[in-house]
């Protein structure tokens, strides 16, 4: 058990006994980093953690408090979804235009789409950023960075990559316009029409729009709300429809939540090898994790490279600017009838300085706005809002 982590059992057995009761002012960071002789960057993970919990909360320029009444959270469901495990066309596309106008009104929480609130973004920071390097903008680079995207962006993408404990090239990396379209070509590189996909069941419904899109076959596979796709019953559609990808969000998945373990993530990257099945990875919500490790997604296990992952900034620093990249693609053939892998010309080009700029430092890889966990106050206090809340729409 690491320091920080010893401390906050500590403190929440503490809270759990009564000694610290709802209202009690923690000891200041500086108090017990003196009396625990750590350092301050200990205790701050410490209570960060006790905070993701629910069990303390933040006052600005006060402290940390333990929060005074703890609120019931509804239990989790013990079942995987039960989908009959057919191969199925989809129809879903007027119910996702009526999601996503729904979005519009200002007073809803969208449980429907996952748009986190716009007043969390560093938009001020990112529109001084494009303020001062549009202007100098090489020309050429309308033309050089067409395909497959901004080196430099690229690179610092690649960094991320690296500090994950991934090795992805960046000549590997593939800017699109959003993850969306990174996406729809990774499922257009690997299917035809017709061919069946497996998918989890509930799925994020841009997936089901995309396959309606690209007249595939859906095949729901049972999913676990906290461990994710079901891995015997993957095996089982593999058997009984020979699909020609999987699409799963191994990530905090939309709708349920799941994060599968890493050893799932591991064995479910093997067994799709083992037939020869690409993997789509939707993992554009692995940035707003909480703690202070961004969950490892399923291409950390990739010997084979069949694994496409995809991401974006438009949940952790952008939305709206559309900056989305593939990584892995590349290593696959070109959809049939073509001979290359796939490939954008996002044009977008002062949103791809934000990114590369938004920080002192230059660099994405490390930087707060762009990475880096979720705020852990917002973390605390939805379950409240929830359960408190009289007049809430969601």
């Amino acid at each position: 058990m690491k320091l920080y982590e010893a401390l906050a059992e500590e403190l929440a057995d503490s809270i759990g006994r009564k000694v610290l009761k709802p209202g009690d002012r923690l000891p200041s960071v500086r108090q017990a980093s003196a009396e625990r002789r750590v350092s301050p960057s200990t205790v701050f993970q410490g209570y960060y953690l006790l905070e993701a919990r629910g069990l303390v909360e933040s006052r600005p320029r006060s402290g940390y408090y333990v929060t005074r009444a703890a609120v019931a959270r509804p239990p989790e469901p013990e079942q995987a979804s039960r989908p009959d495990g057919e191969s199925r066309q989809v129809d879903v596309s007027e119910l996702v235009f009526e999601v996503l106008q729904s979005t519009m009104a200002h007073d809803v929480v969208p449980f429907g789409s996952a748009f986190p609130s716009p007043l969390l973004f560093p938009l001020a920071r990112l529109g001084r950023v494009m303020a001062t390097t549009a202007p100098h903008i090489d020309p050429w680079s309308t033309v050089d960075d067409l395909t497959p995207g901004n080196a430099e962006l690229r690179r610092q993408i690649a960094l991320r990559y690296l500090l994950g404990g991934m090795q992805v090239d960046a000549d590997g990396i593939v800017v699109t316009n959003g993850a969306l379209e990174a996406l729809n070509l990774c499922i257009g590189a690997v299917t035809s029409p017709g061919d069946a996909v497996l998918v989890e069941s509930p799925c994020f419904y841009a997936t089901l729009q995309i396959l309606e899109r690209r007249r595939l076959h859906a095949i729901e596979v049972p999913t676990h709300p906290r461990e994710g796709i079901d891995l015997d019953a993957v095996e089982t559609a593999i058997s009984r429809h020979r699909p020609r990808a999987c699409w799963v969000m191994s990530n905090f998945q939309n709708p349920l939540g799941a994060s599968m373990p890493v050893q799932r993530k591991r064995e479910l990257v093997e067994l799709l090898a083992r037939h020869g099945i690409p993997l789509v990875e939707d993992d554009v919500y692995a940035e707003l994790y909480f703690g202070r490790e961004r969950p490892v997604p399923a291409k950390a296990f990739d010997r084979e490279g069949l694994v496409m992952h995809c991401s974006s900034f438009s949940k952790s620093l952008a939305p709206g600017h559309r900056i989305g990249w593939m990584a892995g693609a590349g290593s696959l053939p070109g959809s049939p009838g073509t001979s290359s892998p796939p490939r954008s010309t996002p044009t977008c080009l002062p949103s791809w300085r934000c990114p590369t700029t938004c920080n002192a430092g230059g660099s994405i890889a490390t930087c707060g706005a762009c990475g880096g966990p979720w705020p852990n106050s917002r973390h605390s206090a939805w379950p409240r809002w929830v359960a408190t809340s009289p007049g809430g729409r969601a």
